[in-house]
């Protein structure tokens, strides 16, 4: 495990992340984790390197087995259980190269989590990343914010986010109004297919 002094102390208050695919949205169940699994299994078929990152603000009961990185109000580890349950292992499955997963209790934080993660890749790499906190630190190549179809979130981090989203992708619980297959990755950046 890293310790805290190995994360560099000249931190940006913001990054932009030309090749992160960010996904946000309004609570649980609104297909977020679906879409990122579906994200990484095009990119990957497009031969690319691709890194997944799972961010939850909260801690869960389990210990990671693989942890990098540890403190009062974080804690960074990589997901290696191909056949886990969690959302991190269903990134890997999928075919992401590596999978960071970040459990955090504050926002404040996550600057300094991003720069530690983000230090462990090349540039070459392309992210998907399913946290709706890490907008406030990140301006990525695109972004999408899930919602359930004909809903109206009403907390306020939807109402926040929202308006920053490339996309609202719709979702009916088992369908997307849009398709992993509709990005493509050209020139180090994302666009949307028309």
């Amino acid at each position: 495990m890293l310790n805290i002094e190995q994360i560099s102390p000249d931190i940006p208050e913001s990054f932009t992340v030309p090749a992160m695919l960010l996904l946000a949205g309004a609570g649980q169940n609104v297909g977020k984790t679906t879409f990122a699994v579906n994200s990484i299994r095009h990119l990957k078929k497009k031969g690319l390197t691709v890194y997944g990152l799972k961010i939850t603000p909260h801690f869960h009961t389990d210990e990671p087995d693989h942890m990098l990185i540890k403190t009062a109000d974080y804690q960074v580890s990589l997901e290696k259980h191909r056949d886990g349950k969690k959302d991190s292992s269903r990134m890997l499955k999928a075919g992401a190269d590596e999978v960071f997963f970040v459990q955090t209790l504050s926002d404040s934080a996550l600057a300094k989590v991003f720069d530690f993660v983000r230090r462990m890749a090349d540039e070459k790499v392309i992210w998907v990343c399913e946290s709706g906190g890490l907008r406030s630190v990140v301006k990525p190549g695109l972004f999408l914010y899930f919602k359930l179809k004909d809903a109206e979130p009403q907390k306020a981090s939807a109402k926040r986010l929202m308006p920053l989203a490339d996309r609202i992708v719709q979702f009916d619980g088992t369908d997307f109004d849009f398709s992993a297959e509709q990005i493509d990755f050209v020139k180090h950046r994302f666009i949307i297919k028309q």
